[in-house]
C-alpha cells in the first residue's frame, strides 16, 4: 500500500462527502424520510462509479505525462483548499462561524458535485496506486456514513477548515513529489514527511497574512 496515496485519498473524500453528508443531515431533518439520503447516495455513486472503473485505465498512459498532469491537478485543489480554509479562518476571527456552506437546494446535485471535487483528486491518484485510492475512498466513505447515522443532529455543524488547511499540504507535497518524479529525479516517498512540514508551515504563514 502506498500510504502517501491512501492518506490524500481517505483525506479528500472525507472532506468532500462530509460536507455532502451535512447537507443531507440538513435535508433528512426538514422532510423526515429516507428520500434525501436515497438522492445522496444515489449522486456520489453517478460520479465514484465511472471515476474507479473509467479512471483506472488512465494507467496505461506514459508514467511521465499522467505524473505532470497529476501534480497540475493536485497544486490546482490544494490551492483551493487552502483558499477557502484562508477565508474561513478570516471569517471566524472576524466574529462568524467560520464555515462555508454551499447551495442546498438539491441533495443530489450537491452531492455530485462534492463527489466530483473528490474524484477529480482521485483520478491524479489512481495512477500511483489504484488499490490504494479505492481503500482510501471507502474508508472515507464508510466512517461518513456511520457519522452521519450517528449525530445526524449534529454533522451539520462539523467544522472543515483545519481539515482543508491540513489536506491542502498533503496535496502541496504530493503534487511536489510527482513534479519531481516527472522531471527524472528518483526520489523516496519518506520526503513527504518534510515537504509535508514545510508547506503546513507555508500554509499557516499564508493564512496568518
Amino acid at each position: 500500500m502506498d500510504v502517501g496515496v491512501f492518506t490524500a485519498a481517505f483525506g479528500i473524500s472525507l472532506l468532500e462527502l462530509s460536507e455532502a453528508g451535512a447537507v443531507t443531515a440538513i435535508y433528512q431533518g426538514i422532510y423526515r424520510g429516507v428520500r434525501p439520503v436515497l438522492y445522496s447516495i444515489a449522486g456520489v455513486l453517478l460520479v465514484l462509479i465511472p471515476t474507479f472503473t473509467i479512471g483506472q485505465y488512465i494507467t496505461y498512459l506514459p508514467l511521465d505525462y499522467v505524473l505532470a498532469a497529476s501534480s497540475v491537478i493536485l497544486f490546482y485543489f490544494g490551492y483551493r483548499l487552502l483558499r477557502s480554509a484562508r477565508r474561513a479562518f478570516k471569517h471566524a476571527k472576524r466574529g462568524g462561524s467560520g464555515e462555508e456552506r454551499g447551495d442546498v437546494a438539491v441533495v443530489f446535485t450537491v452531492s455530485a458535485i462534492e463527489a466530483f471535487e473528490a474524484a477529480l483528486v482521485l483520478i491524479a491518484l489512481i495512477p500511483r496506486s489504484y488499490t490504494s485510492t479505492l481503500m482510501g475512498t471507502l474508508l472515507a466513505a464508510l466512517i461518513v456514513i456511520i457519522l452521519t447515522t450517528l449525530i445526524r443532529d449534529r454533522i451539520a455543524r462539523i467544522r472543515l477548515p483545519h481539515l482543508k488547511f491540513a489536506l491542502s499540504a498533503l496535496l502541496f507535497s504530493l503534487g511536489t513529489l510527482w513534479a519531481l518524479e516527472a522531471l527524472g529525479l528518483e526520489l523516496t516517498d519518506i520526503i513527504l514527511i518534510p515537504l509535508f512540514l514545510a508547506y503546513l508551515g507555508l500554509n499557516y504563514l499564508i493564512i496568518k497574512l
